[in-house]
């Protein structure tokens, strides 16, 4: 019986599960793709223990059945709005000696060690080196064998808090599952579209998922800013929802039939046919894009416009890349969100993308076994053939 590796996302009200098998070059082949509901999960969040423990040892059940596998480990992919992230320089002095691994390693335990003080109650998931810097020259790789006096090195710690993680532990031991890895999803879509552009090191990544969005800066390959925020596509129909007193599928109709991206005329109604189950009530066209165009203004100007963590790279961004969930939202309103997002038009290239349900699993699964130069692994945690090839490409 072969043994394969399965890697799970826990999204919002269900768990993805893809099964990979890796060649000896780790490159990695999906052998099966499932989705399974999760009535216990909401928003990503677990709600009822006993439900959803019970709901995971049956898919995996199914999953060992399709696959003639027995799993005993597993890899998850999350996406939480209490991921945090912080950026923290580090140096060395060497007074004219040559740059050693040591050195490295020396400035990454000082700096996981400040992390780990200032956030007691958080568990540092991922280590990202940005860059290097000798005698105040950047490097985008270590230095090693340089002589030089000052060495300093540029990082962005992901972390979560404890209680979150050893939930998510106690959820998967129930069904004698062993976490390997967990990684957060910004991470490992940027990975995914790293790997599928190798030219494109630089790009802002925005995901609208239905319930949460998020945004990721990456630069020279290393991701030096993420945050997710607790809303996502759904709430434009939430807010139409409320403020028209119309269901989901009337909306959604209404989104498919007439063009809110266009220029309406004030005095237009929404036809009484589109009224299938609510009340009808006289309604423009125009306030119904008001209602939409405010909530997609709004999501960007908390993602991007007006987020102060980004005002220093703002001008100097050329790639951007939104992933959406919902087709819907990207096929009928997408054009709202191109023409809203405030960007230099004549330098910034704008791409609109869906976001395959397996797109960050595949991304997990490329960092998993191939690795990531721009990642301290955490010695500890990874298995040393992984170690081994992280030290190869590294230095």
């Amino acid at each position: 019986m072969r043994q394969d590796c399965l890697i799970a996302e826990i999204a919002d009200d269900n768990i993805r599960y893809i099964v990979v098998k890796f060649d000896e070059n780790s490159d990695h082949k999906i052998l099966s793709k499932k989705i399974f509901k999760n009535n216990g999960i909401k928003k990503g969040k677990i709600l009822d223990f006993d439900l959803t423990a019970k709901k995971i040892n049956e898919d995996i059940k199914n999953l060992e059945k399709e696959s003639d596998n027995v799993f005993k480990n597993i890899s998850l992919v999350i996406n939480e709005t209490e991921i945090s992230c912080t950026n923290l320089s580090g140096f060395k002095i060497l007074n004219g000696s040559k740059v050693e691994k040591r050195d490295l390693e020396y400035i990454l335990n000082e700096a996981q060690i400040s992390i780990s003080q200032n956030q007691e109650n958080n568990s540092i998931l991922h280590i990202i080196n940005s860059n290097f810097i000798l005698d105040k020259i950047k490097k985008n790789k270590i230095p090693l064998n340089l002589y030089g006096d000052h060495l300093s090195l540029n990082m962005t710690f992901i972390s979560l808090p404890k209680n979150n993680l050893k939930n998510i532990n106690a959820l998967f031991n129930n069904s004698d599952l062993k976490i390997d890895r967990i990684i957060s999803k910004p991470i490992a879509c940027g990975i995914n579209v790293l790997s599928k552009n190798k030219k494109n090191k630089d790009f802002l990544l925005i995901n609208f998922d239905k319930e949460f969005s998020g945004i990721s800066l990456f630069e020279d390959s290393a991701l030096v800013f993420t945050k997710i925020f607790p809303f996502g596509t759904n709430s434009i129909i939430q807010d139409i929802s409320k403020l028209c007193s119309i269901n989901e599928n009337e909306i959604r109709l209404l989104i498919k039939e007439i063009d809110f991206t266009s220029t309406i005329g004030e005095k237009r109604y929404i036809d009484e046919s589109f009224f299938i189950e609510s009340k009808f009530k006289k309604l423009t066209i125009q306030h119904v894009k008001e209602i939409i165009k405010a909530r997609v203004i709004e999501m960007l100007d908390y993602l991007f416009n007006k987020n102060i963590n980004l005002k220093h790279v703002r001008d100097k961004i050329i790639n951007v890349d939104i992933f959406f969930e919902d087709k819907e939202v990207l096929k009928y309103l997408g054009k709202l969100f191109y023409e809203n997002l405030r960007v230099n038009e004549i330098k910034t290239q704008i791409e609109l993308i869906h976001l395959d349900d397996f797109y960050a699993l595949s991304g997990a699964a490329e960092l998993i076994y191939k690795g990531w130069d721009k990642e301290a692994i955490p010695l500890i945690k990874v298995k040393k053939s992984i170690i081994s090839r992280f030290f190869e490409r590294f230095f």
